[in-house]
């Protein structure tokens, strides 16, 4: 029944990632950007978990763990992924601080122009067959096309028509669910993922993964006694990753139904999964934790 997928699997990877990227483009505005300036402290430790801590994680336990080449590449190229969009509906949801949430996205997608291809040049190359060929051309085109263009045209549109921008990101990303879930249904029914092929140790090891990231990078602002909210933006940040853009990084560097590019995909679908699982009871705890101020009379925002 889905025999035909891998031959469209690139473009509804491209088409997915420019529907939710637009979607979230609609939710900004300039000023967005501006309290990077006013949160410097609580931005910074949130880059360094993104750019240096997360990386380091996956690296790790890619050499506990010794995994197959596909396993191994997935991690690393999750590690390598900027806030995705869920992050900020967690954020909301948890009263977090939107503004630093939606600025670390900002900044970490405008980074992944350079910041992806080189992480898959340095940690990935290691673990590829010597035919396969980084495109860090195609890579850094796909990224500025898919992911930072339709960002850049959702300011626009928000900017020019701002009683509608709302609706037509709901619009955009409930397409781009669809899309996603097209994606999801073709990659089971045309065999390219095969539940309980890895065994328990590789996902445990993603589940890993992400509950060591998240509980790192929060804990600066547990030492420190930094705001809850940054805390608590900074967590969902690391955790929900754009795996949106990993799905077309995938689809454009392992386009064939062999055991690496199938290992890559079932890290970015599993991961997926897991990074909702580890993320909503930060948000739920955290909501509570916003009420319980509310109640004595504290500021949440």
């Amino acid at each position: 029944m889905f025999d035909w997928y891998p031959d469209y699997e690139y473009h509804c990877a491209r088409a997915q990632l420019v529907l939710f990227t637009l979607g979230m483009g609609l939710t900004l505005s300039p000023a967005d950007f501006i309290e990077i300036a006013r949160r410097p402290r609580s931005f910074v430790s949130g880059l360094i978990g993104q750019l240096f801590v997360v990386p380091l994680i996956a690296v790790l336990i890619i050499s506990i763990g010794s995994f197959e080449s596909g396993i191994a590449v997935g991690l690393i190229l999750t590690a390598s992924m900027p806030g995705g969009a869920l992050a900020k509906f967690f954020a909301y949801f948890g009263r977090g601080n939107m503004a630093l949430s939606i600025s670390l996205t900002g900044v970490t997608t405008l980074l992944t122009l350079v910041t992806v291809p080189v992480m898959l040049q340095l940690l990935a190359t290691h673990y590829m067959p010597a035919e396969v060929k980084m495109p860090i051309a195609d890579i850094m085109i796909d990224v500025a096309l898919c992911l930072l263009l339709p960002a850049v045209a959702g300011l626009m549109f928000t900017r020019l028509w701002p009683k509608h921008h709302r609706l037509l990101s709901k619009i955009c990303i409930r397409i781009g669910l669809v899309v996603v879930i097209v994606m999801v249904a073709g990659s089971f029914g045309s065999g390219r993922i095969r539940p309980g092929e890895y065994g328990w140790n590789v996902p445990i090891a993603i589940i890993l993964f992400c509950m060591l990231g998240q509980q790192l990078n929060m804990l600066p602002f547990r030492l420190f006694k930094w705001p809850r909210q940054d805390r608590m933006a900074v967590g969902v940040e690391i955790t929900m990753r754009n795996m949106n853009l990993a799905l077309l990084i995938k689809a454009n560097l392992f386009p064939h139904a062999d055991d690496l590019g199938n290992g890559v995909l079932f890290v970015i679908l599993f991961y997926a999964g897991a990074a909702m699982c580890v993320g909503l009871p930060l948000a739920l705890n955290h909501r509570r934790m916003a009420q319980q101020d509310a109640a004595e009379g504290e500021p949440i925002s």
